[in-house]
């Protein structure tokens, strides 16, 4: 029974060794030590047939250090307790070294083994008699996660063949509950995912339109500049220029009153409106992003509200709105986000 018991144990801990071995493990939980308490039961002493006590107190002191989540190495001593032979006392004790298969099955529960040996110390005082001998650890047990720091564990260890035929030997089965404290363990916190870079804005076509009174720039039914004109027209082109479109266009539009015939009013308009678009491609825009249109006196601002007006002079002065230079300036203007 016991050679069976121990057949399996082996066999469990070579195929979690096996799986571990075989899974990326990224879990480093560092260098550890615990201790814990539990009880004995000493199976009857082969060759000796001899009562034991089955509720001995152990205790345990250990060590070690988890590579990952999946493994570990563990150092301890091992106080199995006082087992009563005939009044006499039959005790074992030792310091094992074990291999420490684990998997963890959820951020907090973990399923262990054991794999070791350990170097014992037993006495018979009904005999009188010691032995040292290195002898076989097999368990298993869980784990539970306090916190960063500290974990609890139920194991369950099985101490393969204690003893000889001096003192009789035995397997000592142990189930013993054990606090584990984890001195640099820090729970793993995935870095916050970059956040994806926002979509470059689309450029925006704008169209602005800029109005110049005719009488500011013309004199009165002539198409050539007047200095106050060309200042008009200078700040205007520090404006546009200030506005940094991209593929900019212009397209100067030309109007006049409605003294005069139709014709003639067409003909000063266009006039006008090309002697605009002359000065701006002298300030160094390109003659192909300029163009004149002439309106005549289309689109009047003033409508019918100088109808009354008979005198000549008081007309001229009336309809002053409607002698003027539209300037359409549109192009492309590049959108900053700022951060």
């Amino acid at each position: 029974m016991q050679k069976t018991v121990a057949s399996t144990l082996v066999a469990s801990f070579i195929a979690a060794l096996t799986f571990a071995s075989n899974v990326q493990a990224d879990d480093a939980e560092g260098a550890f030590v615990g201790g814990g308490v539990g009880w004995s039961n000493y199976a009857d002493i082969d060759g000796l047939g001899l009562p034991t006590d089955d509720n001995a107190t152990s205790y345990r002191l250990f060590g070690g250090y988890t590579f990952n989540q999946y493994w570990g190495l563990e150092a301890g001593y091992n106080w199995l307790g006082d087992a009563e032979v005939n009044g006499d006392t039959y005790r074992a004790n030792g310091v094992n070294l074990s291999v420490i298969p684990r998997y963890p099955l959820t951020d907090k529960f973990a399923i262990l083994g054991e794999l070791g040996v350990m170097f014992s110390d037993v006495k018979n005082d009904s005999f009188g008699t010691s032995d040292n001998g290195t002898d076989g650890v097999f368990g298993l047990g869980a784990a539970y996660r306090v916190s960063d720091p500290l974990d609890l564990q139920l194991r369950y260890r099985v101490y393969h063949d204690l003893g000889d035929s001096s003192t009789g030997n035995t397997n000592v089965h142990n189930v013993s509950l054990e606090a584990v404290y984890y001195p640099t363990r820090t729970t793993y916190v995935a870095p916050a995912p970059e956040p994806a870079p926002e979509p470059a804005p689309e450029p925006v076509i704008e169209t602005k339109t800029f109005t110049l009174s005719s009488d500011v720039m013309f004199d009165f039914n002539k198409a050539s500049l007047k200095s106050e004109g060309m200042t008009a027209l200078d700040q205007l082109y520090t404006n546009i220029k200030a506005e940094q479109p991209t593929d900019g266009t212009i397209v100067v539009y030309g109007y006049t009153d409605r003294i005069g015939s139709e014709q003639y009013n067409q003909t000063l308009s266009e006039k006008r409106a090309q002697t605009v678009a002359d000065y701006f491609v002298q300030k160094g825009i390109p003659a192909d992003k300029v163009s004149a249109v002439g309106r005549g006196e289309a689109d009047s601002v003033t409508g019918s509200s100088c109808d009354s007006i008979k005198k000549r002079k008081d007309l001229i002065v009336c309809l002053a709105p409607d002698r003027r230079v539209n300037i359409e300036v549109t192009g492309t203007k590049q959108v900053t986000v700022q951060p």
